[in-house]
């Protein structure tokens, strides 16, 4: 394994501050990996050569190819819904039929309460809670930035919470080896249950969700956001205006609740089955880029039959739609490309394991659950990724909570805290990259509302392990 030294921290951190200074993702995606692929082969011409290899090399992966195309073909789904009026009439049942949705706060928790509904897939709860909500948000003057807060925070709370998915698999599989080499005993799923409790950013974070969405409190640069937001009130009454008229088909059998849910149903009810199947009767990671792969495919058949059957599309319509639906999700696709990347360039320099090593072995006893929670945050933060975060935090914490005689459990549950804390702050998170798509809100934007947040929560949890610890 090749030291890389300092540089192995300095390259994801051009990329997180590259990101916050221009707000051009993309640009700084690019000039990170560059700088990565610079270090790897310790030449700026191989830098320029790996960074262009790179990008095609990223699709000899299968998982993320098949992420990839999901994230286009879902926009496909996510048109054809607007044109046949599944979305209209959705957003017209909750507020003007029902009197469910009718102002800022209600409209804010149908959001997060859909997002947490649907745990299977990160991805599909995201994008789901941002199409039932999005022209109501609008109506009632919920800025983008807000609802990507609280729909991305609440599926990262819970997704790494319900054990029941493909995170909770991916980290029974993690203590399962370490029951095999004999640092724990018992089973997986009894461990990980007992550490859940301890998952103390996931519990806060949705706390903090609710706080805001009840009080009505912003400040920083959420507050900043949302008076800019107020001040296009003018653009923003002619778009509700215009919600009734968002190009819809002018047909009979538009405008109704299931041209909604016959798409969307379809295919996030694809997805557990796919997992399953994939997964040899397990939900596993490596099964999950091919569930939502099968899911997306599975309800764009669906999609084509349905409308065929109502007579609202004939072919030619469906696929010019559908067409128009994936040209949409070009931008957001390319970030995905390009944050892959950067995850597999982090993975060469071995970024996670060079934080882990420089900062093992130099605390008290006292604060070592916080000290598996910063190390994690901090190697989510730069790596952008929650689940290999996780896979080299757990171990270690085990393994130091062993040595300490602390209970692995608060160490596990630390060390899940510190991962999806990145999720929450990267701008090379995927999930964040989705929540951003989901909502309309400019990707950077969004990390840097939700970021200040994020930090604040990440230290009443820091706290609270520093006084666990010392109180075990």
């Amino acid at each position: 394994m090749h030291d890389y030294g300092i540089w192995t921290v300095i390259t994801p951190l051009v990329t997180i501050i590259l990101a916050i200074v221009t707000r051009q993702v993309i640009l700084s995606l690019l000039t990170g990996i560059f700088v990565g692929y610079a270090v790897i082969h310790n030449s700026i011409i191989q830098g320029i050569g790996g960074t262009l290899n790179g990008i095609i090399e990223t699709f000899a992966s299968p998982g993320n190819a098949r992420t990839v195309v999901f994230m286009i073909m879902i926009g496909g789904i996510m048109r054809l819904i607007v044109v046949t009026g599944g979305v209209r009439k959705l957003v017209q049942y909750l507020s003007e039929k029902n009197d469910y949705v009718t102002n800022k706060k209600s409209v804010q928790l149908l959001a997060m309460i859909i997002t947490s509904l649907i745990f299977i897939e990160s991805s599909i709860n995201q994008l789901i809670a941002g199409a039932s909500t999005k022209n109501l948000a609008k109506r009632y003057r919920v800025s983008p930035e807000k609802m990507s807060y609280i729909i991305q925070t609440s599926c990262v709370s819970v997704c790494s919470s319900v054990m029941i998915n493909g995170w909770g698999a991916a980290m029974m599989g993690v203590i399962g080896v370490q029951i095999a080499q004999g640092y724990l005993t018992g089973e997986p799923f009894e461990i990980l249950a007992n550490s859940m409790v301890w998952n103390t950013m996931a519990w806060f974070s949705l706390a903090s969700v609710l706080f805001y969405i009840f009080s009505g409190f912003s400040w920083g640069p959420m507050k900043k956001a949302e008076v800019k937001f107020d001040t296009c009130l003018a653009d923003l009454e002619n778009e509700q205006q215009d919600d009734s008229n968002d190009e819809v088909i002018d047909h009979p059998a538009a405008n109704s609740l299931l041209n909604f849910f016959i798409p969307i149903l379809s295919t996030v009810l694809m997805v557990p089955v796919a997992l399953y199947v994939t997964g040899d009767g397990q939900f596993s990671k490596g099964s999950g880029s091919m569930s939502v792969y099968s899911g997306v495919m599975f309800g764009t058949v669906v999609s084509f039959v349905w409308f065929r059957l109502r007579g609202i599309l004939n072919v030619e319509a469906f696929f010019k739609e559908l067409y128009l639906g994936y040209a949409g999700m070009i931008k957001i696709s390319s970030i995905m490309v390009l944050a892959f990347l950067m995850g597999h360039i982090s993975a060469e320099l071995n970024t996670g394991q060079y934080i882990a090593s420089v900062t093992s072995g130099v605390m008290p006893a006292g604060v070592s659950i916080g000290f598996i929670f910063l190390v994690s945050a901090i190697m989510s933060l730069a790596t952008g990724t929650s689940w290999g975060t996780f896979a080299i935090m757990i171990p270690i914490g085990v393994q130091l909570g062993v040595s300490l005689g602390i209970p692995p459990h608060f160490m596990i549950g630390a060390a899940i805290s510190g991962s999806i804390f990145g999720d929450m702050t990267s701008p090379i998170s995927s999930d964040a990259i989705v929540a951003s798509m989901a909502t309309n809100c400019d990707h950077i934007e969004h990390i840097r509302t939700q970021m200040p947040y994020a930090l604040v929560t990440g230290s009443v949890v820091l706290l609270v392990y520093i006084i666990l610890g010392f109180s075990l």
